[in-house]
């Protein structure tokens, strides 16, 4: 079952990304962001992390441009690198690491 979540919630991401950043209203970024968290907190602490990060960024207010594009650069990478060999996943990285990029 929790498999069937993560391809859904991988799917329901993915599609997000496509729309582009400014697509995504910020309440429903911080909400993907912390149902992830939760979800990879024992199974992939460095991505956890990473997304804790990137939620504390943008609920605060701080995030820049430049901050933005770097947190999304680190989870595309931590997220190919865990996902190798998984296509969604690595979808997921590119899409993330793409997203970092057109900030930065």
């Amino acid at each position: 079952m929790e498999n069937l979540l993560m391809a859904a919630d991988l799917n329901a991401t993915i599609s997000a990304l496509k729309g582009g950043l400014t697509s995504i209203p910020a309440e429903a970024a911080v909400s993907n962001i912390e149902s992830w968290e939760n979800q990879l907190k024992d199974a992939a602490p460095e991505i956890a992390s990473a997304l804790g990060q990137l939620k504390v960024a943008l609920v605060n207010g701080t995030a820049t441009p430049d901050s933005l594009s770097q947190l999304l650069n680190s989870l595309g990478e931590k997220t190919s690198s865990a996902g190798a060999g998984n296509a969604q996943a690595e979808e997921l990285g590119s899409l993330l690491k793409k997203a970092g990029s057109s900030l930065g």
